[in-house]
């Protein structure tokens, strides 16, 4: 069953705040609003730089192209609603050029939406270091105001690769994009969709130094969640980090064993999944279904937290985590780089090298620890690195890519529910009852089960 205590929790709200005050040689105060035109609400545009105007991609058909090919086949399945995408990237932009082209390009646009698109490197992060990180933040911060005060929505992109970047360049970017994680403003982690591990491009996955080739942007189109324009169309607002105690998942003394499932919205390739979790048994934490077989997370009878494959590798942990104790799992996977990595309370376990296709991850069911308490599951269209697994162990809400995120509180009954998806997405947790039972045997708490998003 499905049962939650009263007792909450503190964690980590994220300071990093968008303000209006920038510097830099082209960091002005905002325009006032305007109301010359009335924007076409199902529009969206796109504003950078040659990476999202397609360049290394054949026909320039890049990840800013093949998100709005996603929209439209997504509207067509009746799954939402008909989005209008616009490319007005231009090679060589960075945020000074930008805000110079602003009234002459973006204007006459007239999109409700806009996509900022733009990175670190053009910037002139690789040559100038500090000063352009500052110049940077501060333009972007500047572009995000501008376009809330003109009556558009923002979304941002996170910086990513380049095969020039040295190891202080690779910072500077790993740096800028735990920002963005913070900022209120959605945003998309491009960077754990074709990094290497060290700030190049997975290999086979460029087309030059500079740009990805058609399987880079396939990926990075892949790191943009798929239902976004839709929740921010609905006014479903960003998510922010809550209180929330927990729900109770695995065999009941009722012969129950409701299991809870996760359907990412289109096809998935990097990921990062995220769980807390509570015992004192043993069993499965997580399910993860591949194309073809079946992989998990799994507490050992010695204790231990095990990572196995759908492809057939194992990770083993070494450190005991049935101790009813609170634990976090994380498992991320870089689809172009090939490999999973197994986080435990944001410390490496392990990793693999392979490639998976993952289509639904679960929590519960029979082979779960029975009486297991679970809370707080995030899932992510990106791989993460070791400074974000930090950030998450320490409780911070890291936002880009965010495709899901349930606090599992189990003290919200019919008015607030216990699985409701907080992320600015619209997909939903599911409760299935395996083969075997009746719904009528859940109890009758089953009630807070009814999902929403």
């Amino acid at each position: 069953m499905l049962a939650g205590l009263a007792a909450s929790t503190g964690f980590v709200t994220p300071t990093a705040q968008l303000s209006a005050t920038t510097t830099g040689r082209a960091a002005t105060r905002p325009p006032a609003a305007v109301a010359d035109t009335l924007p076409d609400a199902l529009k969206i545009v796109v504003l950078g730089s040659s990476v999202p105007y397609g360049q290394g991609a054949t026909d320039k058909y890049g990840y800013a192209a093949r998100y709005g090919q996603l929209l439209a086949h997504r509207a067509a399945a009746g799954q939402g609603a008909a989005w209008k995408l616009s490319n007005i990237s231009i090679p060589g932009d960075n945020t000074v050029k930008v805000l110079a082209r602003w009234q002459r390009d973006l204007r006459p646009q007239h999109g409700r939406y806009l996509i900022l698109a733009l990175s670190l490197g053009n910037e002139g992060i690789h040559e100038r270091g500090q000063p352009m990180f500052d110049q940077f933040k501060a333009n972007l911060q500047q572009l995000v105001a501008r376009a809330r005060a003109e009556g558009m929505v923002p979304v941002v992109t996170n910086c990513y690769t380049r095969n020039d970047y040295t190891p202080a360049d690779y910072a500077f970017i790993k740096q800028m994009n735990l920002l963005l994680h913070g900022w209120a403003v959605p945003s998309a982690n491009l960077l754990g969709a074709v990094d290497d591990g060290t700030g190049h491009w997975a290999p086979g996955y460029w087309n030059d130094a500079l740009h990805p080739n058609d399987l880079g942007h396939a990926e990075m189109a892949h790191a943009l969640v798929p239902s976004l324009f839709d929740a921010l169309r609905a006014g479903k607002a960003q998510p922010r980090r809550v209180a929330t105690s927990f729900v109770r998942l695995g065999p009941t003394r009722r012969g129950s064993a409701p299991t809870l499932t996760l359907q990412p919205e289109a096809l998935l390739h990097p990921f990062t999944q995220v769980i807390s979790f509570r015992t004192a048994g043993t069993g499965q934490v997580l399910a993860l279904q591949d194309s073809t077989a079946h992989g998990s997370v799994t507490i050992a009878p010695g204790g231990t937290l095990t990572y196995t494959s759908a492809k057939g590798g194992r990770v083993a942990g070494t450190r005991r985590v049935n101790d009813n104790r609170w634990h976090q799992v994380m498992l991320t996977h870089y689809y172009a780089a090939g490999r999973t990595v197994l986080y435990l309370d944001g410390t490496e376990v392990g990793s693999l090298a392979e490639k998976l296709l993952t289509r639904q991850l679960s929590l519960g069911g029979r082979l779960a620890p029975a009486g297991g308490q679970y809370r707080n599951w995030l899932f992510y269209r990106a791989g993460m690195n070791a400074d974000e697994a930090r950030a998450l162990a320490a409780d911070s809400l890291l936002q880009s890519s965010l495709e899901l995120y349930a606090p599992l509180d189990g003290r919200r009954g019919a008015a607030g529910d216990s699985l409701s998806n907080l992320a600015q997405s619209t997909n939903r947790l599911r409760v299935l009852v395996e083969p075997g039972q009746s719904r009528g045997t859940q109890p009758a708490t089953s009630g807070r089960l009814k999902s929403k998003h």
